[in-house]
C-alpha cells in the first residue's frame, strides 16, 4: 500500500523516463540555462510571500523544533525564491534550469497525481518580447527533440485583459470580480457585474468581444481590432514580435493564440503559454511572464519560463507510438558471472551493462554463458561462439 495520489514506476518506464529528462537538459543547456537543484523542504511563508495561494494544496509537516514545513507546491516560486537568496549579486540575465519533483495534495485542481516531476527553465533579468519568444522557441524545441510530433502551443496574455478592465475605471475590487469572470468565462457572471457596477454600453461591448475571441491564428487580428486602448496595443504587437521570432526560429506552424487563455496561477503578468499534444487530457508544459514574482522576494526584476510536466510528455510520446529515443539496451545477463566475475568487471570496463548471475540461473536474450572453455554469446541478432575476444567484438567492445 501507499499513500493516495502515489505511484510506484517500474524499471522500463524509469528509463524511458530518465531519457526524456536527459534530452530536454540537453535542450536547456543548449540554450545556456545552468541546473539548480531547490530543496523539496520549503517554509509556507515562501509560499505565501508571493500573494498566490500555494499552501492549500500542500502536504504540511514540521522539523524537530515545531517549525511548520511545506513539500514544495510549485517550482517557479522555489527558483524565484533560490535566485533572490544565491544568486543577486550575479549579473543579469540569470537562465536557469532545473529538474524534480512537486507534491501536491488532492485539493489541486486538474491532477490526478500528488507527486510529479517538472522540468522548468526560467529567464531572468530581461523583460522584452525576445525573452518572451526564447521561451517560446525553447519550449518548442525541447519537446521536439524527445520526438514529440503532434504538440502545439497556444499563446495568450494576462496583460491584455488586465489593460481592458482597467479602461472601465472601476475599483480595484470590481476590476477583481471582472476579471475573475472573464478567466473562468462566465457570462452570467459578467453580466451580473456589468449591471450591478453601471459598466456603459462600450464597456460592456469590448467585454463581450474579449469573451468571443476565438483561439487560432486570426486571434491577433481579432484582438487588434478590440484593442481600446494604447496599453492593450502594446500588448497585441508585443504577441505579434513573439510570432515574428517564432517563424524566424522555425516554430511559427506550432504556435497559435489564444486571448481566452489564463492560467490557473495568478503570479502570471504578460504572456501565458500552455503546450498540448494529442492523447493527453491536460497540457504537457506551461509557463509565461511573472513580472513581480522576484518581488515578493524583496528583488523587483522581470523573469519568465515555463515548466514541462515530465509524466504527461511521457504519456504523450506512448500514445503516438514514438518510442522514447536514447533508452538505454537491456544488460547483458551472464550466467556464471555472480561467482567468477573477472569477465563481468571487464565487460563493464569496456561499457557493457551485465547483470551477474549464478552459473545455474536460465537467462533470457542477450546472454553470455561459457561452456567446456567456449563462450556462448545470445542477442536478437545471433549467437556468437569463440573465444573472449570473440564476444567483446560482436559486442563492439573489443
Amino acid at each position: 500500500m501507499i499513500p493516495e495520489g502515489m505511484r510506484d514506476v517500474l524499471p522500463t518506464e524509469a528509463a524511458e523516463l530518465r531519457a526524456i529528462e536527459q534530452i530536454v537538459l540537453a535542450r536547456f543547456h543548449a540554450y545556456g540555462y545552468g541546473e539548480v537543484r531547490p530543496p523539496a523542504l520549503e517554509y509556507p511563508e515562501t509560499m505565501e510571500r508571493t500573494g498566490v495561494d500555494l499552501l492549500s494544496s500542500g502536504f504540511h509537516l514540521y522539523d524537530e523544533r515545531g517549525r511548520a514545513l511545506v513539500l514544495r507546491t510549485d517550482l517557479t516560486t522555489a527558483v524565484a525564491r533560490l535566485a533572490a537568496d544565491r544568486l543577486r549579486e550575479r549579473p543579469l540575465p540569470l537562465r536557469l534550469s532545473y529538474e524534480g519533483p512537486v507534491y501536491r495534495t488532492e485539493a489541486s485542481r486538474h491532477r490526478r497525481e500528488g507527486e510529479f516531476v517538472q522540468l522548468g527553465a526560467e529567464l531572468l533579468g530581461l523583460g522584452s518580447a525576445a525573452a518572451d519568444a526564447e521561451t517560446v522557441v525553447l519550449l518548442c524545441d525541447a519537446l521536439a527533440a524527445t520526438g514529440l510530433q503532434g504538440f502545439r502551443l497556444a499563446i495568450g496574455s494576462v496583460a491584455f485583459h488586465r489593460e481592458l478592465v482597467a479602461a472601465l475605471g472601476l475599483s480595484p475590487d470590481d476590476s477583481d470580480d471582472v476579471f475573475d469572470a472573464l478567466a473562468d468565462r462566465d457570462y452570467a457572471l459578467l453580466e451580473t457585474i456589468v449591471s450591478r457596477r453601471g459598466i456603459d454600453d462600450d464597456g460592456r461591448r469590448a467585454l463581450e468581444r474579449a469573451l468571443d475571441l476565438s483561439p487560432g491564428k486570426g486571434a491577433l487580428a481579432a484582438a487588434r481590432k478590440l484593442a481600446s486602448s494604447p496599453g492593450m496595443e502594446e500588448v497585441v504587437e508585443r504577441l505579434v514580435a513573439v510570432q515574428e521570432l517564432a517563424d524566424d526560429a522555425g516554430y511559427g506552424d506550432l504556435v497559435g493564440f489564444d486571448f481566452g487563455l489564463l492560467p490557473e496561477l495568478d503570479y502570471y503578468t504578460g504572456i501565458v503559454i500552455e503546450a498540448y499534444a494529442p492523447g493527453v487530457d491536460f497540457p504537457v508544459g506551461h509557463g509565461g511572464r511573472y513580472d513581480r514574482l522576484l518581488a515578493a522576494f524583496e528583488w523587483p526584476i522581470p523573469a519568465v519560463g515555463f515548466t514541462i510536466d515530465l509524466d504527461r510528455l511521457h504519456e504523450a510520446l506512448v500514445d503516438e507510438g514514438a518510442g522514447v529515443a536514447a533508452v538505454a539496451p537491456p544488460a547483458l545477463s551472464y550466467a556464471g558471472g555472480l561467482d567468477d566475475p573477472k569477465h563481468v568487471i571487464e565487460l563493464r570496463r569496456h561499457g557493457v551493462a551485465v547483470a551477474a548471475l549464478p552459473a545455474e540461473a536460465a537467462t533470457a536474450q542477450p546472454r553470455l554463458r561459457e561452456i567446456g572453455g567456449e563462450f556462448v554469446l545470445e542477442t536478437l541478432s545471433g549467437t556468437t561462439r569463440g573465444s573472449w575476444r570473440d564476444v567483446l567484438r560482436a559486442l563492439g567492445a573489443g
